[in-house]
């Protein structure tokens, strides 16, 4: 059945800004310049300690050359007393240039350098933001040596400024599996150019998932199970061979399936196309297996001022069969569908969350005041929780069967938007701290018939304004936030940086497409983005419904 729907005549292409992320270029270190070699289109070449150079300008020429990995930052270690212990690999601090501040003891065997940091990476190449604002002060010490300054004692880890991290880190994904094995879920690290595919090999088979994120994944690597060698080779056909133990050969078909999928779908994001398991040179008889896809329908799902509800294709809104007759029924003013569009959740006119079913079937799911926003997860289970008691966390089947969600966003306020990721494993919330937005993100748990939130990794930790997210990928959250009588889009990425742009005036709820990201304003313009600019699709549109993936 189709349904005429007005549209508007002419095409209408906003001259937005366009997207903008952190810089990636900007203050370049002293020294021989960029040079390039097989591993990594640009490399930063540090200099090593200038002769007669003080006690601060020696610090701060060692915590320049964290930008030159190369040799296990040889370089740096030019700077270091001899027989000084520092380990470069155990975190990366970002600041921002303009902050930092070397001072010296009045005999220079000391100094100390005040930071603003931006975010941190630790050992695992986990990304973390920082407060705005996080000051962190480094104390070295330092000694004479032949008349020259030199380090005996350094925190560490690297430090580098925000304009300077992204040319000298790379990001790529662990590939884990969700409990049912059936989804990837990408757990997004950090490591240096040219040791990109080593580290991630190295963390998939010897390392565990990021600690948010450890209780919501699986991975088919066994813990005995570790890499003999530490680096990814090519063979002479430009197959990417990691070696593993003869163990592995003892394990059976499934795990090993599983096990090449993790790794294929791991070192592609380290631009690796083709990777195969050896055992003592052998290649190890494996095949990637079948997984679901969690993008979405390229046809918006929407309810128009009409009062019809269905996918907007072209012109016309089409009603999906026996689903569309129940959600109009509940006159809805949020709705999200199931990935086969069995399902949706709703949230009434009058405020109660309700579930509408293919059969024509509605069942009311909760009635306490104040509720967002609803979200299905990928057991088609519904979550609903009041604004002002983001604790309490609801996960009601869709006849109405409800269990409460433990650990369900401590220490928060207020929740101003939630949505489950769907690959089923993890859920997003604009929720309030102390009187500030915060945009956090949560392992999903589950155990027998218990569902549980893992740790909250934070995202991002100032987000005044933000009034609306959504899964825009696998790796990103997109946010609305309403500010100086506009609109932006902040897209986060969950384990990396982020962007921000303009959005339509008076935006109001942002949804996820196929190839773009769409947001409805409060005049029932449909806007979609491709690139920079944002386009008019429709108007006369109420609700923009969130979809949480497709079967086609």
């Amino acid at each position: 059945m189709r349904r005429a729907l007005a549209l508007v005549s002419l095409t209408l292409v906003l001259a937005l800004a366009a997207c903008t992320g952190l810089p990636t270029s900007g203050y370049v270190n002293p020294g021989r310049g960029p040079q390039a070699d097989d591993t990594q289109a640009f490399a930063f070449v540090p200099d090593g300690p200038q002769d007669d150079a003080a006690p601060a300008d020696i610090v701060e020429g060692f915590l320049r050359a964290g930008s030159g990995p190369a040799d296990d930052w040889a370089t740096a270690k030019t700077f270091l007393a001899p027989g000084t212990q520092w380990d470069p690999r155990a975190s990366v601090t970002i600041d921002r240039l303009a902050d930092r501040r070397a001072t010296a003891t009045d005999d220079g065997t000391g100094v100390t350098v005040s930071l603003a940091t931006v975010a941190s990476v630790d050992s695992s190449g986990a990304y973390a933001p920082a407060a705005s604002g996080t000051a962190v002060n480094l104390a070295f010490a330092l000694t004479q040596i032949d008349g020259q300054w030199r380090i005996t004692a350094a925190p560490d880890g690297v430090v580098l400024y925000e304009e300077v991290f992204p040319t000298v880190y790379q990001s790529a994904s662990i590939a884990y599996f969700d409990p049912t094995w059936s989804f990837i879920v990408p757990d997004v690290r950090w490591f240096p150019r040219g040791f990109v595919a080593s580290r991630v090999a190295t963390a998939l088979v010897d390392g565990r998932p990021s600690p948010w994120l450890a209780g919501a994944v699986r991975s088919a690597f066994p813990d005995e199970l570790s890499l003999v060698g530490r680096s990814v080779t090519l063979s002479s056909s430009g197959v990417a061979q990691v070696q593993l133990p003869p163990a592995a050969l003892s394990l059976d078909r499934t795990t090993l399936d599983r096990m090449q999928t993790q790794l294929a779908r791991s070192l592609v994001t380290a631009g690796i196309s083709d990777v195969q398991m050896t055992v003592e040179g052998t290649p190890v008889t494996a095949s990637e297996v079948p997984v679901r896809v969690t993008r979405v329908d390229p046809s918006p799902a929407v309810l128009t001022t009409a009062g019809l509800f269905g996918s907007l294709t072209g012109d016309t809104v089409e009603a999906i069969d026996g689903l569309s007759d129940a959600v109009e029924s509940l006159a809805p003013t949020a709705v999200e569908l199931e990935a086969d569009r069995s399902l949706a959740a709703v949230r009434t006119q009058q405020g109660p969350v309700a579930s509408a079913l293919a059969d024509g079937q509605t069942f009311l799911l909760d009635d306490r005041p104040g509720l967002i926003a609803p979200s299905i997860d990928a057991e088609g289970a519904i979550w609903s929780v009041p604004s002002n008691a983001p604790n309490q966390v609801r996960v009601i089947t869709a006849e109405g069967v409800p269990r409460q969600v433990g650990n369900a966003w401590p220490d928060a306020s207020e929740i101003t938007a939630m949505q489950i990721s769907r690959d089923g494993t993890r859920v997003a919330a604009i929720v309030t701290v102390s009187g500030t937005r915060e945009v956090w993100v949560a392992g999903i748990e589950r155990e027998g018939g218990e569902v549980t939130l893992g740790a909250p990794h934070v995202l991002s930790f100032s987000q005044q304004g933000a009034f609306d997210l959504a899964w825009l990928d696998d790796t990103s959250v997109g946010v609305l936030v309403a500010v100086d009588g506009g609109s932006l889009l902040r897209e986060l990425n969950v384990g990396g940086r982020g962007t921000e742009s303009a959005a339509p005036d008076g935006a109001r709820t942002l949804a996820a497409g196929s190839t773009s990201v769409r947001v409805l304003d409060d005049s029932g313009r449909l806007y979609s983005r491709r690139g920079s600019s944002w386009t008019l699709v429709a108007t006369g549109i109420r609700v923009l419904a969130g979809q949480q993936g497709t079967t086609s």
